[in-house]
């Protein structure tokens, strides 16, 4: 006992002694040393000036407009990673942050800003320690040093890299975790989610990284001869290169990520949702999906129990596909592009990638992993919701012969049963068992006119083996004439989904309106701009179609190229009489090129 207290004697005596925690504050009276909130400096560097190794500067909200050098290892802790904020808009030559060793926590950073032709960035350190924070407005996020570093819990938006490592070749472990990465467009730059330059031996685990589609070169990358490199847990979307996979002198494990929207950036062949160059490749365990190429495959990966879901092509060699890949729907809970930082990559019961990842690997409540980013030893436990599935797309229909026709999309889920068709004489009915008049496997059904002289709707559900019913299609409106013709009725207001949908280049915006009024449709992108009107005057009631085509135009971060891939959205509004508006609504779609 006698030993005990001697030594939290010992640590406290040496802490009071060799570190001292500082304070800063807007409204410091900037006495050192700084030692307390009333005695707290007006300004970070100021302050950092002062300290010793082991010291602790803490930081109250407000804003410094400053750019911070520390050439001693101190810990600088600000108050909230939204409102504490170092601004280094315009300052200094290359970063906000510039230190040896540093542990950084809850500020939001603003960088120099985007340079041309210089390299800066808005924390740079050799050894760093960085945690909760916002990173904003510079070429590169962080820049790790030779020695080894923590990432974590960071949004790191509005800047060409993500995170730049570069390491020495065996005592360099960065490890970059949980961070969200959203890069911007920039004209005329590729860019990279994180950026393993040299050497070392990187961690990236449960990140999601995201990059403006076409623009991006890779999601995670190594250039030169990395030791190995460690990927697992991640999603990431939109990059030339997903994961790109170069010079490994040991191995690159690529474990349970979820890749989407890779695009073919041009003629270039040597693309791919995942570029695997050699034989030091271990991938297991990933759902690649809505890729022009899955596995770029340039020797020898040791690839298998991944799952691949509408990509051009899988991989370009029989290489990348293991024997036990499995090709279907992975049934997310909610499956959007991933570029608009929706969408919930949790499996739904019955996913066919459920338990059907590597046997090796284990899940964390010790079953087989699954597939995808919530799988595996970086994964989480969770309960699969049985969801109903989606409702049939792009329901329509024709007339011919004496008999009305109705087509519509095939479900993709695993779980899929059957479907069920509807009619009534009512617009807007209730779909329930009075109204079935069929139950069928197939999206085509036939029947003959009901009755001349009628307006029949129709409606499609479809249902799972475990008796869910989806959301009704659209409801299908025809009006039967002796002109043998479907007529959809403008019973109300309306903005239809966009089709097709994804689009490329051209796709088809329909709508209806009730009573005569001044209609406005006009597209968005993503940020909001406008993009588009496409129409912009009175109306009629009735049913209408505007064709919207991004070939030609021009987007101002792109200059006179014409737009990228990525979410555009459509907005309908219809003001009546007396200028009150009666109807407004917005749809995204997506544009893939």
């Amino acid at each position: 006992m006698r030993k005990n207290l001697l030594l939290v004697y010992l640590i406290l005596f040496s802490l009071c002694t060799f570190a001292q925690v500082r304070f800063v504050s807007k409204i410091g009276s900037s006495t050192p040393p700084y030692t307390s909130w009333e005695t707290a400096s007006d300004s970070i560097q100021k302050c950092i000036n002062i300290c010793n190794d082991g010291d602790t500067v803490v930081v109250a909200n407000g804003v410094y407009k400053e750019f911070l050098i520390t050439k001693t290892a101190i810990t600088l802790l600000g108050s909230s990673m939204d409102s504490c904020i170092i601004d280094g808009t315009g300052l200094g030559v290359y970063y906000t942050v510039e230190a040896k060793k540093i542990t950084l926590a809850g500020f939001k950073i603003i960088g120099k800003g985007v340079s041309t032709g210089m390299w800066n960035a808005v924390v740079s350190a050799n050894n760093i320690n960085i945690n909760s924070c916002t990173i904003t407005n510079a070429n590169v996020g962080v820049a790790i040093g030779p020695s080894s570093g923590r990432v974590e819990n960071l949004i790191i938006k509005d800047v060409e890299i993500g995170v730049h490592t570069f390491c020495a070749y065996d005592t360099c472990k960065p490890v970059i975790s949980n961070c969200v990465i959203l890069l911007r467009h920039y004209q005329g730059n590729l860019l990279m989610g994180i950026d393993n330059y040299h050497n070392g031996q990187p961690t990236v685990e449960n990140n999601i990284i995201l990059g403006p589609p076409k623009q991006s070169a890779s999601g995670i990358s190594n250039l030169i001869f990395l030791k190995s490199m460690k990927v697992w847990g991640n999603m990431i979307a939109g990059f030339i290169y997903n994961i790109e996979v170069n010079s490994i002198i040991d191995t690159a494990l690529i474990v349970n990520n979820v890749l989407l929207d890779y695009q073919k950036r041009g003629d270039s062949d040597y693309e791919g949702s995942i570029w695997a160059v050699g034989d030091k490749s271990y991938i297991r365990n990933n759902i690649i999906a809505n890729s022009y190429i899955g596995i770029n495959v340039l020797g020898s990966p040791n690839s298998d129990y991944n799952l691949f879901w509408n990509n051009s092509t899988n991989a370009t060699d029989a290489r990348g596909i293991g024997a036990h890949d499995i090709f279907a729907d992975p049934m997310f809970v909610k499956d959007t592009l991933a570029y608009s930082g929706m969408g919930d990559f949790h499996l739904q019961k019955y996913s066919p990638a459920i338990d059907a990842g590597d046997p090796s690997i284990l899940d964390k409540d010790g079953s087989r992993s699954d597939i995808g980013m919530y799988g595996g030893p970086t994964g989480e436990s969770y309960t699969y919701q049985d969801l109903a599935p989606k409702p049939p797309r792009n329901l329509t229909a024709a007339v011919n012969n004496g008999n009305i026709t109705l087509k519509w999309l095939k479900n993709t889920e695993t779980d899929f049963s059957y479907y069920k068709v509807y009619r009534d004489e009512s617009a807007n009915f209730t779909y329930d068992s009075t109204k079935t008049i069929a139950l069928i496997s197939d999206t085509t059904y036939t029947e003959p006119i009901p009755q001349e002289g009628k307006t029949i709707y129709y409606k499609v559900t479809a249902w799972d083996n475990t008796y869910h019913q989806s959301p009704a299609s659209e409801e299908v409106a025809v009006k039967i004439t002796n002109v043998e013709k479907p007529l959809l009725i403008a019973n109300d207001y309306k903005l239809f989904q966009n089709y097709p949908n994804p689009f490329n280049p051209t796709t088809m915006i329909s709508y209806r309106i009730k009573e005569r009024g001044y209609v406005k449709l006009v597209v968005h992108d993503i940020k909001g701009e406008l993009v588009k009107v496409l129409v912009n005057k009175e109306q009629e009631a009735g049913y209408y179609e505007e064709t919207f085509s991004a070939d030609g135009l021009t987007q101002p971060d792109l200059g006179a190229n014409n737009f990228a891939s990525g979410i555009y959205l459509f907005s309908l509004t219809v003001i009546g009489e007396k200028g009150i508006p009666v109807f407004t609504d917005m749809k995204k779609s997506i544009l893939l090129k």
